[in-house]
């Protein structure tokens, strides 16, 4: 007799919006999922006179349901604090118990798919930020990060925050010209790893947008980029992702927020 193979969830950015982070907790132990993936922007450790309560209340949850989630970050998160961590052996550093974080360079296997991380965004309202409070000078992934990654050989899932330059994305904002220059830089770097390391799936957030993409290699391959939506898209924020072999089954994940 076979069983079917546990989801793992995949979810977009929360800035720090517990209740909803809660409610994603909900629909993934009501799917099965024992392992969640963030692609950043959770609103990790900003600092502040309630620094530290979303992780803790986060964390025990977590504890309660036997579950843990793994963040890749965004720019959104306290970079500093994150590169304090000690790297383990299986690839991921600790923040709270059962909350890690995949380093970016960085890979991990999450339900015996191997995964792989290069996380971090442009910030285009960094002038309107505090450095070291709401904004950090390294939240963007470097070329040395894109590089190791790359010589890890194949991953089966690549999780980035921003989206690869190729995905044709559409902003609302009207934004000044040096600006798109500059967060398109991270978008190039991005699209230059997934041509070299040619992952079946990608999954990214920061556009605050649900898109679904293919990206063709000149071998014939595909990639497949999901970019998530963020917190309150009830069908956009969550994905489920079902181990096996790829293409791999996805399908969205509905939340309700607290």
């Amino acid at each position: 007799m076979t069983t079917d193979p546990r989801p793992i969830a995949i979810y977009g950015d929360w800035h720090g919006h517990l209740g909803w982070a809660l409610g994603s907790i909900d629909a993934a132990e009501n799917a099965g999922v024992k392992t969640l993936i963030h692609v950043g922007d959770l609103g990790l450790d900003f600092p502040g006179r309630n620094r530290g309560r979303f992780e803790k209340k986060l964390n025990l949850v977590l504890i309660e349901r036997e579950m843990t989630l793994i963040l890749s970050v965004g720019n959104h998160d306290n970079h500093d604090t994150v590169s304090t961590l000690e790297i383990q052996a299986d690839g991921l550093a600790t923040f709270r118990s059962n909350i890690q974080i995949l380093p970016r360079g960085g890979r991990t296997v999450v339900e015996g798919l191997t995964v792989g991380g290069l996380g971090g965004a442009y910030s285009i309202d960094q002038k309107y930020r505090i450095e070291g409070k709401d904004w950090w000078a390294n939240e963007e992934p470097t070329q040395q990060e894109a590089d190791q990654l790359v010589a890890g050989g194949p991953v089966d899932i690549l999780i980035t925050h921003d989206v690869p330059a190729s995905v044709p994305m559409t902003s609302d904002l009207n934004l000044p010209a040096d600006v798109i220059a500059e967060a398109t830089k991270t978008r190039i770097l991005l699209d230059k790893v997934v041509h070299r390391l040619q992952p079946p799936h990608l999954f990214a957030g920061h556009w605050h947008q649900r898109r679904i993409h293919e990206l063709r290699h000149e071998d014939g391959s595909v990639t497949r980029v999901d970019v998530l939506a963020n917190e309150l898209a009830n069908d956009g924020n969550g994905a489920l992702v079902w181990p096996g072999s790829t293409p791999l089954r996805i399908e969205t994940l509905r939340i309700t927020t607290r």
